[in-house]
């Protein structure tokens, strides 16, 4: 029997795409970008590099873009994380469908948790933009505990804040690597969030549940405890 739900963050819960188009304009005047990069094509190649790389790393985002001719000078990987890390403080835009879902678990009476990785100034900072941290009854992030996602110590934890069993909870997350196969073995029911469409992890096992976005948890968790 499920009886909670523990969510990713980024691409999960949080629009980045919609995030970064607020980022764009800032983003083309900081760096030195070619003659004739419009906004309007700056933003098509960022989201089309965050979708089909994210999962590989900032490096590998970045690298695209210089290929693409988006830069007069490339910046540095250490400049263009600063920028991005800087900028998601000042913008941050939910999904519109994540605040009913995560209404329809508490009355339901499922608990529901939050595990993200990164620095704990800037997923605090993003919790309290979209205004998401009332409805989870715990939250992890990886800066306060110390250990990264996909170690499965956050996991392990929170099932024991949560006073679950983990083959009591699902796990809800858009990344092969950090979010389903730790889940996984760490024992919860992985779901996955299909926001970048690219699964790049041919050596980790596709998730039964695989869903476009976090509105369908409630009818996955429905499936899963009428079996």
């Amino acid at each position: 029997m499920i009886k909670g739900a523990v969510f990713d963050l980024d691409h999960t819960l949080f629009d980045r795409y919609a995030t970064q188009k607020l980022c764009v304009k800032g983003f083309c005047d900081y760096f030195d970008v070619a003659d004739g990069m419009t906004d309007e094509k700056f933003c098509e190649i960022l989201e089309y590099a965050d979708k089909r790389y994210n999962h590989l790393g900032w490096e590998i985002i970045l690298e695209y873009l210089a290929n693409q001719g988006v830069f007069k000078t490339v910046p540095t990987f250490e400049d263009y994380c600063a920028f991005i890390k800087e900028n998601f403080h000042r913008y941050a835009v939910p999904f519109d469908f994540a605040k009913p879902m995560l209404e329809k678990l508490k009355e339901k009476g499922l608990k529901s948790g939050l595990i993200t990785n990164g620095p704990s100034q800037l997923q605090r900072k993003k919790l309290e933009m979209l205004d998401l941290e009332k409805y989870f009854d715990e939250i992890i992030i990886s800066g306060e505990l110390g250990v990264d996602k996909p170690d499965l110590k956050p996991f392990e934890v929170m099932a024991e804040r949560l006073n679950l069993k983990p083959s009591e909870l699902v796990y809800v997350g858009d990344n092969p690597k950090n979010d389903i196969e730790p889940s996984r073995k760490a024992g919860y029911t992985p779901i996955w969030v299909m926001t970048t469409g690219y699964w790049l992890f041919p050596e980790i096992e596709v998730p039964e549940f695989c869903i476009k976005d976090v509105s369908l948890v409630p009818e996955v968790i429905e499936k899963l405890n009428n079996k």
